[in-house]
């Protein structure tokens, strides 16, 4: 296969062997809800999306992160930084396609805390193409 042409990635097995490489990701686009602040018990949940997405693709986790859960989700980030708002508006919940480079073990930015004390990080799509949809 060409190195330049990007491998399509539908499943959470096609991952495994396309660490490092030009992808083309075929899932779901969700924009991932922070909490605007801790609820009072009973209270509704008030969240806010803050440009936090994730591309969600069928399968589990545990195809490609031997400490993921079975049932954990397949979830690849988009980019490093915060998603425009149109953007989440036009995609959000929709199947789409978006090419990039995935890693699926960015290295974690640990600031002296012990790394127990961190989350590992998720794989993430590296210098993602504009979402195209496939709905």
């Amino acid at each position: 296969m060409d190195p330049n042409t990007p491998r399509r990635c539908t499943h959470a097995d096609h991952l495994r062997d396309a660490d490092g490489c030009l992808v083309r990701l075929c899932g779901t686009y969700l924009a991932v809800p922070t909490l605007k602040k801790m609820p009072r018990p009973g209270a509704p949940r008030e969240e806010v999306k803050l440009g936090d997405v994730v591309i969600t693709l069928q399968g589990s986790a545990a195809a490609y992160d031997p400490l993921a859960l079975d049932d954990a989700p397949a979830r690849v980030a988009l980019g490093d930084g915060p998603r425009p708002a149109e953007e989440i508006a036009a995609f959000d919940g929709r199947r789409v396609e978006v090419e990039g480079r995935l890693v699926l073990r960015p290295a974690a930015n640990i600031s002296g805390a012990p790394p127990a004390a961190h989350r590992l990080p998720r794989p993430v799509l590296q210098s993602p193409s504009v979402p195209s949809r496939t709905d």
